[in-house]
């Protein structure tokens, strides 16, 4: 059973979206406290989404956070989008999660202050589970039907059907459509 203030958070929020976010799906729920984006920003959050606790979106003015259908973003979870940040359909993420497109720039003889950042969007696709703790960095694209170990350091293109691991993460496995696993 839904808790009926979850039902009312999404409600309330689908009321100041144009203020917040571009657009929240019919029936979005928002579990814990809310910590709102900057006014008039890109993140369109889709139907059936579950927001927990102290999820944190960060996006530019040029820059957007799409979020599919029947996702779920738990507790501590933080997307950073300098260019784009795309989740698919019924993707769950994990808690304390760092979602970010960018990267900075490092220069040893100078230090990291005001070297800017590299960028790249992400892309997860559909039906993925991404475990507690997980970094996803610049340019990763995680296809359909993976699952992203907890604690993982992701960045690269891995196949549909992975089972990614380690830090930095490869594909560990592949997961056949009765959910058994294989060697690649």
């Amino acid at each position: 059973m839904i808790p009926a203030i979850w039902k009312f958070k999404g409600a309330l929020m689908r009321l100041s979206c144009p203020l917040f976010f571009k657009r929240i799906g019919a029936g979005a729920q928002f579990t814990g406290r809310i910590r709102l984006p900057l006014p008039f920003r890109n993140v369109t959050i889709g139907r059936n989404a579950m927001i927990g606790h102290d999820v944190f979106f960060q996006t530019g003015k040029t820059s957007r956070i799409t979020i599919g259908d029947d996702v779920s973003l738990n507790t501590g979870t933080h997307l950073v989008a300098g260019d784009a940040i795309t989740i698919g359909n019924n993707v769950a993420v994990g808690e304390y999660v760092s979602i970010r497109d960018q990267d900075h720039r490092f220069i040893p003889a100078e230090g990291v202050r005001g070297q800017g950042f590299a960028v790249s969007p992400i892309v997860i696709e559909d039906n993925v589970w991404i475990g507690r703790g997980v970094h996803i960095g610049p340019g990763a694209h995680i296809r359909s039907g993976s699952i992203v170990a907890a604690n993982s350091v992701v960045k690269g293109d891995y196949p549909a059907n992975s089972l990614i691991a380690g830090a930095p993460a490869t594909q560990r496995r592949l997961i056949q459509p009765d959910g058994t696993l294989t060697r690649p």
